[in-house]
């Protein structure tokens, strides 16, 4: 039978997406807009199924489940398909359809209205990727995250580290009020923090002491502001957990307070020491010196002393001379511990050819051969660096001197890619498991007392090389000399 006359047409220019399809489900007629949007020409689509431009998946979903209930009941409405315009464009619609139907009930003729709702979806699916990032966000935080009511302080949300921070279970502390919990150790806070939003309409990094499930203390910094949340107006807070730096902070200051106590005890120390040289170096002397006179004088008005008596005497003399040198020692040690380093570039090489040479005019006797690498500079303080040789270099020469043909030298090497310098002798030497001590102050090595010293030459050097950043250390065989190593820092 012919179609109805009575079934709906629609104009071909109406500014709407519609086509009408046969029994066989052919296109018949499609407006202008369907083939503006599609992108065809009448005759590329008059005649073909309306199920050719849809995507595979929106095919088998017409064909399957929409057009089986189409031909039942005669309409369908807000189906969503996705349809393919001619250059491949994949455009999301929704199709709206009613059918006529002959005599014999069978559907004749379909009429179908499309609307692009391409923008929409998109529009949808870029709100729905927002909400996922978000919400991944919000859990994953490693800031503790709280949605609550303004009203109330109703907890809508939290995130994974509230569980983790506060103790409490996120399931079972949502819907609860913040007081219930008792997460504010002073609930007097949450008022002054609501104060805070009233007046200036957020609050950013308010230092506030919270409570964990357990009763442990948490110090954080909260941040927030109000928001619409529901429909409801509610708080969108943030707890930074600063905990662990704020106890640092506190054992930091407590060390800067011990620090400064002890600082003040060295101040102390230094001007009871500074005290003490002033002691040695003016009121010892005083006596000394009178000892050594009155000496001096029973040798010239008692010429007829028996040797004996005279050798005493000498004994006496030489005794104070003695100490005399133990106190210039004593205080050149305390000079080297005070002095302010002025740092420069020195010439090491010309300082050891100074004191060798000082060492020769002293004892011009003494068959010694020196070699000294020439070229050898570096950054440090001229004064205690030459302290540093004197002690080294006097050293070789003193523990030297029973040999008849001494050899001294003075050079350099890398160690661990760092400038060495070494002070190398072929006298006595010593054993290396007792070079550690040697730094000591007034600590002598076995064996040395038949050599002049009062052990505080070498902890000069370590308190200097020290000072400058380096290190000293020995090596030694007995019999078979000593070498000296330090860098300068």
């Amino acid at each position: 039978m012919p179609p109805n006359d009575s079934f709906p047409q629609l104009p071909e220019d109406a500014p709407v997406m519609f086509h009408s399809v046969d029994r066989n489900g052919k296109l018949v007629d499609v407006s202008n807009h369907w083939l503006r949007v599609l992108g065809y020409r009448r005759s590329e689509v008059i005649g073909r199924k309306s199920t050719e431009f849809l995507t595979e998946a929106s095919r088998r979903y017409a064909e399957e489940i929409v057009l089986p209930g189409y031909f039942k009941s005669g309409f369908c409405t807000n189906i969503p398909y996705q349809m393919v315009t001619k250059g491949g464009t994949v455009l999301d619609v929704v199709l709206s359809a009613t059918a006529e139907r002959d005599d014999g009930g069978e559907v004749v003729r379909s009429l179908a209205v499309l609307t692009d709702v391409t923008e929409r979806k998109r529009v949808e699916r870029a709100l729905h990727d927002a909400e996922t990032v978000f919400s991944k966000a919000f859990r994953s935080s490693a800031s503790v995250l709280l949605i609550t009511t303004l009203a109330d302080g109703r907890l809508i949300e939290a995130n994974d580290a509230f569980e983790r921070i506060f103790g409490h279970r996120r399931d079972a502390a949502l819907g609860r009020q913040t007081a219930q919990l008792q997460i504010w150790e002073n609930p007097g806070d949450r008022a002054g923090y609501l104060q805070l939003l009233q007046e200036k309409g957020e609050v950013r990094d308010l230092e506030v002491r919270f409570r964990s499930s357990s009763g442990a203390m948490i110090v954080g910094l909260l941040s927030g502001e109000i928001i619409e949340f529901n429909g409801e107006k509610c708080l969108l807070s943030q707890i930074n957990d600063i905990t662990d730096r704020k106890r640092s902070a506190e054992e930091i200051e407590v060390l800067h307070t011990d620090l400064a106590a002890r600082a003040y005890e060295l101040e102390l120390a230094n001007e009871e020491l500074e005290a003490f040289s002033y002691t040695v170096s003016h009121d010892l002397r005083k006596p000394l010196t009178a000892i050594s006179g009155y000496c001096q004088l029973i040798l010239d008005i008692c010429p007829n002393l028996s040797e004996q008596c005279e050798d005493f005497v000498q004994e006496i003399m030489g005794g104070t001379i003695r100490m005399n040198q133990l106190i210039d020692t004593l205080l050149e040690y305390s000079r080297v511990t005070h002095y302010q380093l002025q740092r420069q570039t020195v010439d090491l090489s010309q300082l050891a050819a100074q004191v060798s040479l000082e060492l020769e005019m002293a004892e011009p006797h003494r068959q010694v051969r020196f070699e000294i690498a020439q070229g050898l500079s570096d950054r440090g303080d001229p004064k205690l660096l030459r302290v540093v040789l004197e002690n080294l270099l006097g050293n070789a020469w003193k523990y030297s001197a029973q040999r008849a043909q001494a050899v001294i030298e003075f050079g350099s090497l890398e160690t661990d890619g760092k400038r060495t310098y070494f002070v190398r002798d072929n006298g006595v030497g010593f054993e290396t498991a007792s070079a550690a001590g040697m730094f000591t102050a007034f600590r002598r090595l076995p064996g040395a007392e038949q050599f002049n010293g009062f052990g505080i030459g070498l902890a000069t050097v370590a308190r200097i090389i020290k000072s400058h950043g380096g290190r000293v250390w020995a090596e030694g065989q007995p019999g078979q000399g000593a070498v000296f190593y330090f860098s300068v820092g």
